[in-house]
Order: structure tokens, then sequence, then C-alpha cells
């Protein structure tokens, strides 16, 4: 928001309220800083974004663990740059990363998106519905991808979506909602989902079936295959049984959108 090419500058003074300072000339950039701030938001608020990629360690634009210099502090500080903290106390429920997170690993890329459009859909709920029938639909939805990621907040989640009607519960949902996607998937979560899946089909399955299927999942908790490919199975199992519950299961039939952008992701 300062433009470039610019001096060299930090972020100095408390941790809670730090100023903008540049190195050398010692100017005081705090209020343009906090002036762009204001022309920056204002704008994007009609757009709602529903994620935002910053620079890592920037004085501006670092989401945490930029470097903030205090002369009366003998511990070092860190906290955000002042764009993302405003744009953060802004859009609380917006996806935030780091350009450094992203680069990191493919896997990282792939949450990304996966928040993203978890994210746009409880925007669009907001915007199309927002009431109690709405939410239960939203979660039963999300029941598994929420649980991909935590699976405690997916029972606190399935408690607020059965009790939408009492004050507060759908704003209190999208803030569970959020945090839960923030956390990493494990290969021990995805199996867990995976078996809660297969609960549905394997009272009508051969022996046959039923080993094709655990010899795709056992592949791939020891790292020996893809989980596309017991995942695979799953969507045909739901598809060929007509699962209509299964059928609508984010985690299982992804937004094609997603699954394009997926491809789209650099390994």
């Amino acid at each position: 928001g300062l433009g470039v090419p610019r001096p060299p500058m930090r972020l100095e003074g408390e941790r809670h309220s730090p100023q903008l300072m540049t190195i050398a000339t010692r100017q005081d950039a705090t209020s343009r800083m906090a002036a762009f701030c204001t022309s920056e938001l204002s704008r994007l608020v009609p757009m709602q974004p529903c994620g935002f990629i910053f620079k890592s360690r920037s004085p501006s634009c670092g989401v945490d663990g930029v470097p903030i210099f205090n002369p009366q502090s003998t511990e070092p500080q860190t906290g955000s740059g002042l764009f993302a903290a405003a744009f953060c106390q802004a859009f609380p429920l917006a996806v935030v990363v780091e350009e450094s997170y992203l680069m990191a690993d493919v896997i990282h890329r792939h949450h990304f998106i996966e928040r993203m459009f978890v994210a746009h859909r409880w925007q669009r709920f907001h915007q199309e519905d927002g009431g109690c029938a709405g939410l239960a639909l939203f979660h039963a939805r999300h029941k598994f991808q929420i649980m991909f990621h935590d699976r405690e907040a997916m029972r606190s989640l399935g408690r607020l979506a059965a009790n939408a009607g009492e004050p507060g519960c759908v704003a209190d949902y999208g803030q569970v909602l959020m945090r839960a996607m923030a956390k990493p998937a494990t290969v021990a979560l995805a199996v867990d989902c995976m078996m809660h899946l297969f609960g549905f089909f394997k009272k009508g399955l051969t022996s046959q079936q039923k080993k094709t299927f655990f010899q795709l999942l056992e592949g791939y908790r020891h790292g020996e295959r893809p989980r596309r490919d017991p995942m695979a199975w799953l969507q045909n199992q739901a598809q060929h049984d007509e699962k209509s519950y299964l059928l609508q299961q984010w985690f299982l039939f992804p937004d094609a959108r997603e699954v394009a952008a997926y491809s789209q992701i650099p390994p």
C-alpha cells in the first residue's frame, strides 16, 4: 500500500500496537499504512473475500511471526503485519495463509483450496438461507469433510446444527467450522472417515468386495497407495447403490471446480 520501491521498514514498539518505521531515515509510516488499510478494506467488503494469500514476515502482510523491534524488551517479539491484522479483524472467517506455507508442500496447497471452497459454501449459505433447516443440510453435507480434519469438532458442530434456532448458534457454527478446517488432515482421520463411509455398504457386499476395499484401505494406510484408490471404490459403490446421502457428501464428491483446481496445482 506504500508503493515500490520503498526503503526497508520494520515494526517497532509494543506487540499490540506496533509502529511501521523506515529503518534508515526513521520515518513513521504507520498512519499511511492505516489509511491504506481503511481504503483497501472498504474496497474488499462488497467482495466478501473467502481468503487471502499474504507475504510471510512482511511488516505489512505477514500473518504471524513478523519481528517487532523493541529495545525496551529483553525477549524477541513477533506479531502480525499491519494490513494482515486489519484484514483478519475485518474478515474473521476468511482463509488466510502465507505464500511460504503454500510453497512448502503440495499438501498445503490442496488444503488451502479445500478450505476456500468450504468458506465459499458457508458464505453462500449465509447469503441464500441462513436458517435452521439450511444449517442442518449444510452440516449433513459437510459431516465427513469436517471429520477428516477434526472429529471432535464434527460432533460439536452437529450439536450446534441441531440447536440452530438458539441465539448465536449459527455464528458459533461458522467459527468452529473454520477452526476445524484449518487443522491438517491425517492418514488416521482419513481412514476413520472411509471406514464410516464403508459402514453404509457392508451388509450388502460380498466377501470379495469387502476384501478389495480393505486391501485398498490398508495400502493407503501404509503409504503404498494414494487416498484416491479407496475413495474411488467408495464413490463407485455409492453411485452403484444410489445412496443419496453419500452422493451429497462433499468429502466423497467434491465440487467439480474444486477438483479442477487440484489438477492445476504444481507438484
